[in-house]
This record gives C-alpha cells, sequence and structure tokens, in this order.
C-alpha cells in the first residue's frame, strides 16, 4: 500500500483543495487520514471534524469520520505515535492508496515526536509539502529541506499555492527543491456562503434565512458617502456589505445593488423600513457585536468551507489538481 502525506508550512495553504483533488483524481482503492482535528463542524447534531466529513462523503464513503480524524487538538501532548499508528491502521485495510493530512504547521507535534515528520518517517509515506509563493515562505521550504536531508526524510515535492510562475518553479528545482505544481488563483474555490461567515461571526440573522447559501465573492466596507458608495457597490455583485446598523442610507443603497449578504456591526440595528427592503428581497442582513474592522478582518482570513453537495466547486477542484499537478510524480 501506498501512503501520501499532504503537510503545509503555513496555515491557508490549500491542503484540503490538494488533498481532496488528490484523491478524486486517483484510479485505485482509496483512503483518508487526518490525525489531528482543526476545524469542527456540526452535522446532524453531531460535532465532525471539517475534512473528515469532507473525505468520507466524497472518497472514503464505508469510513466513520470520527476514526478518520480521531484525535483532539488539545490532546496533543498526550498522543503517542503508537496510537497514531494503530488508528492509522484501523482505517487504512484494504486500501491501495492512503491520503493523509497533516495540520496547518508541518511542525505542529514537533515538541512530543508526533509531527508530519516523525509521522511521515514511521509511516513511509511519501511527502508532498504545500506553500504559498511568499519571500518569507520559500525561505521556510529551502530550511525545511535542509532538514529532511538531515533526516534522511525524501520529498516528494512541493506544490505553489496562489502561484503559476514557472520561473518561480525553475529557480526553486535550481535549489535542489522538486516542484511537482502551481495551483493558481481560482476564484470560484474562494467564494464564501453566507452561512459560513454566520457561523464565523456567531451572528444573528434578521432576515433572508432562506437565502444563506448565497456566495460571497468579495467584502466591502461601507464607510464613504451614499454617492460614492453606489458607485462603488454597482461595480461589485455577490458581495457581502459591512458596515454599522445604523448607516440606513448605506444599507439602501446596498440593497439596490446584487448584494449577497449585509453584516451589521457594533451589535448596532437598522431602521425597520431597511429590514423590510431586505426582507422583501430576501437579502441576509446578520447583525454581530465586531466592530467593522474587525468583522472585516475576520471575515477576509476566512477559507471557504468545500460542502459535498457542491457539485461545482467539487469537479472545478478535481479538474485544477489535475491540470496544475504532475500526478504522475505522485503515483510513481
Amino acid at each position: 500500500m501506498k501512503s501520501i502525506f499532504i503537510a503545509s508550512i503555513n496555515a491557508r495553504s490549500g491542503k484540503t483543495v490538494i488533498t481532496l483533488g488528490i484523491a478524486l483524481n486517483s484510479k485505485v482503492y482509496t483512503g483518508f487520514f487526518k490525525p489531528f482535528q482543526e476545524k469542527m463542524i456540526t452535522v446532524n447534531g453531531h460535532q465532525i471534524e471539517e475534512d473528515a466529513y469532507l473525505m468520507q462523503s466524497l472518497v472514503d464513503f464505508e469510513a466513520n469520520p470520527n476514526e478518520l480524524c480521531p484525535f483532539p487538538r488539545e490532546k496533543l501532548p498526550n498522543i503517542t505515535m503508537d496510537q497514531i499508528v494503530d488508528a492509522y491502521k484501523k482505517v487504512s485495510k484494504d486500501k491501495e492508496l492512503m491520503i493523509i493530512e497533516g495540520m496547518e504547521y508541518i511542525t505542529t507535534g514537533f515538541l512530543y515526536g508526533i509531527s508530519a515528520y516523525d509521522i511521515v518517517e514511521t509511516l513511509k509515506s511519501d511527502l508532498i509539502l504545500l506553500t504559498d509563493s511568499r519571500p518569507e515562505s520559500l525561505d521556510r521550504v529551502a530550511m525545511i529541506k535542509n532538514y529532511l536531508d538531515y533526516r534522511n526524510i525524501p520529498l516528494k515535492g512541493v506544490i505553489l499555492n496562489l502561484c503559476n510562475d514557472v520561473g518561480l518553479e525553475n529557480f526553486l528545482i535550481g535549489k535542489g527543491i522538486p516542484v511537482i505544481g502551481s495551483m493558481p488563483y481560482t476564484p470560484s474555490l474562494r467564494t464564501l456562503h453566507v452561512f459560513e461567515i454566520v457561523e464565523e461571526l456567531n451572528g444573528i440573522v434578521l432576515t433572508g434565512n432562506d437565502n444563506l447559501n448565497n456566495l460571497v465573492e468579495k467584502t466591502l466596507i461601507g464607510a464613504m458617502s451614499k454617492e460614492s458608495a453606489l458607485k462603488y457597490f454597482e461595480r461589485v455583485p455577490n458581495k457581502a456589505v459591512i458596515t454599522g446598523g445604523d448607516r440606513s442610507d448605506i444599507l439602501m443603497t446596498a440593497l439596490n445593488t446584487s448584494t449577497s449578504c449585509i453584516i451589521l456591526t457594533g451589535g448596532l440595528l437598522p431602521s425597520q423600513e431597511v429590514i423590510n427592503r431586505a426582507r422583501f428581497l430576501g437579502v441576509p442582513m446578520i447583525s454581530v457585536k465586531e466592530d467593522t474592522l474587525s468583522a472585516s478582518e475576520a471575515v477576509d482570513n476566512m477559507i471557504a468551507r468545500i460542502d459535498p453537495t457542491d457539485e461545482k466547486k467539487i469537479k472545478t477542484i478535481k479538474e485544477e489538481v489535475a491540470r496544475n499537478v504532475d500526478l504522475s510524480r505522485i503515483w510513481g
């Protein structure tokens, strides 16, 4: 049985997209394992690790999501490598290929001897490292490559995320770092659903409950005059507008353009006229406690969820990974 470990050097590296894309393009009986839980979601009243739920739904249908991702992050200091190996053996039985997903940092668990390095070494997995193209990230890649060489752990290859710079690929290869793909920026994979924003900000939905599946492609802060706002808002469809609930002029202007949702900050509620207009249009209005800047930063830092029922996004992931990653080198 072959196993592949997907590791990253920082958060928001695209681990889920790459992991799912590789699994969907596999031609053999494929399983999934993620030792440590990261983000928990509620499904049918039960708390389930988000990536485990996704992979169980689309790849490893017969598996139990809690077995695919068994260990709570907060218990990491008390987990042993033997426990990880036992959990892995349980879900990998009869599989021809196992894809193992690490946490947001390859070093997590290093202090306790259960980091990605240690798991790769123990399970003799092929290591794939994900990174963005920022100079500081590439410095870390070079440092990690030196450390892997020191421990005699082979690096199968690096995948650059949000990058399609062939020159950068060649530069890394010239430094002795194997590159097996570059994933360009794909807007459709970065869009959020309104319900994700509601969950992230712990917001209260005032209107538009039936349209929480609306897609948000960009967030705009409503901190300008009504006249400027109209020109600004008209240029951006499928947006989330973030502003205080006391800005009735901005809110009505937003409601007269293509707006996926409105986030009302500071706990301030709008006038009844605004609420009635939003209710008539079916636009979700969400009240949050955060100030405008904090809410905007929180939304900007969100990672778009991949819902198992989102057939269009899943098809895009499969096609983009096949197009931009040298899968033959992964299988080989």
